[in-house]
């Protein structure tokens, strides 16, 4: 049912490893300073929010199938784009062509979902099969990188483009829910109660800090300040992705009590902490640290599953729902580079983790807000909501 669906996030996801650790390492490479690397990588999350929020819309009116083939196109376009390109503004059309590309994707990726299946739990089910491409993406980004070169694997992602536009091309053309778009949907601010932003708040604070630490910090990092080789970081970062889909595994599909699943979140804060002290158990604390953010995603995916219940307009509530994380995120990775030069790397980890921090604070009261005491149990099954946010957001 959901395989077509599965293999398009898989690719999506491998391109997306395998680019998030290749391209801040090739701009080092390419003598290009650490300030304008954070500029050049901050380009997609605003590319992302502007070009998503409008697929969101219209992807309700004519279905999925054109979003992903849009997708795969632009993946290809990516690659050619940075495999040419030699100036940092070069590189930023490339970033942009990156950010299209995802926002086409994630205008209909959970719509698409939700339209094949009743069951939430698909959403973090899925969670982990883009966890799992994504670490198979940094690891072969590593081995191509160490015993070829860049450009080998700016040609292997448009090769996957091309699998990915096959892909698209058979699926069924599902999801649209409207008659017309709904532009004022999108700016009926008022209208939205104060669980929905309760969970964009928390979509915010877990994945800017990863996107802080994964984009940018990780590979920087470990590359210029350990001295790390292009296959060390991607075996390092692969198996911290792995360890993330874990943790995604761990809060969907096994019966961990919430005080639990809370215990796995709330360890990851200190773990970041540590990690620009750890010396040479960096290894070992990052993966721990993998598994606490897994948790954290896991959880976010079924409270999206909650605020995005089956309806019309789904793809535009949840672009208005994450569209507060990609300014943040554009803002924080455009910074990155200047706070590194100023306050030093373990500035910028500590202000990750606590993030992270925020959002374990924020999504506990989240879960006891939905289901009163059963919380965590009860949010990854499927069934109507009866709390507030199933009162309040059914339109």
């Amino acid at each position: 049912m959901l395989r077509k669906i599965g293999a398009l996030n898989f690719i999506e996801q491998f391109k997306y490893g395998a680019l998030t650790i290749a391209l801040p390492l090739y701009l080092l490479s390419r003598g290009i300073n650490v300030e304008e690397v954070g500029l050049v990588l901050s380009l997609l999350p605003l590319a992302f929010v502007l070009v998503r929020v409008v697929s969101s819309v219209i992807a309700d009116v004519v279905g999925v199938k054109k979003f992903f083939l849009a997708s795969s196109m632009l993946q290809g376009v990516t690659a050619l784009v940075y495999a040419l390109a030699i100036t940092p503004l070069q590189f930023a059309m490339g970033k942009i062509s990156e950010g299209m590309g995802m926002a086409f994707f994630w205008a209909v990726d959970r719509t698409a979902i939700f339209a094949r299946s009743k069951q939430k739990k698909y959403l973090t089910i899925m969670g982990v099969v883009r966890a799992f491409g994504a670490a198979l993406g940094i690891l072969g980004a590593g081995l191509l990188m160490a015993y070829f070169s860049f450009e080998a694997l700016f040609a292997l992602l448009a090769v996957m483009g091309i699998a990915g536009l096959a892909i698209s091309g058979r699926i069924r053309d599902l999801g649209a829910t409207n008659e017309k778009p709904e532009w004022k949907s999108l700016f009926a601010i008022k209208g939205r109660e104060l669980d929905f932003w309760q969970v964009s708040a928390s979509i915010l604070l877990v994945n800017v800090s990863f996107m802080l630490l994964f984009a940018f910090l990780l590979p920087v990092t470990m590359s210029m300040q350990i001295g790390m080789g292009y296959l060390e970081i991607a075996v390092m970062l692969a198996a911290f992705y792995v360890c993330i889909g874990a943790g995604s595994l761990i809060s969907s599909r096994m019966e961990v009590g919430k005080n639990a699943l809370f215990f796995f979140q709330v360890i990851a804060v200190p773990l970041i902490c540590m990690l620009p002290f750890s010396g040479q158990y960096f290894g070992a604390v990052l993966m721990l640290a993998g598994v606490g953010f897994g948790v954290c995603f896991g959880l976010n995916e079924a409270m999206i599953g909650y605020i995005g219940e089956r309806g019309n307009g789904m793809s535009s509530k949840i672009a208005v729902l994450i569209a507060p994380l990609n300014i943040a995120s554009f803002a924080v990775l455009a910074g990155a580079g200047f706070a590194l030069e100023a306050f030093g790397t373990e500035a910028l980890f500590v202000f990750a983790a606590l993030l992270v921090l925020g959002f374990v604070a924020l999504a506990r009261k989240i879960m006891n807000d939905f289901d009163g005491d059963k919380g965590a149990e009860k949010i990854m099954e499927h069934y109507p909501h009866e709390g507030p946010v199933g009162s309040q957001i059914k339109r």
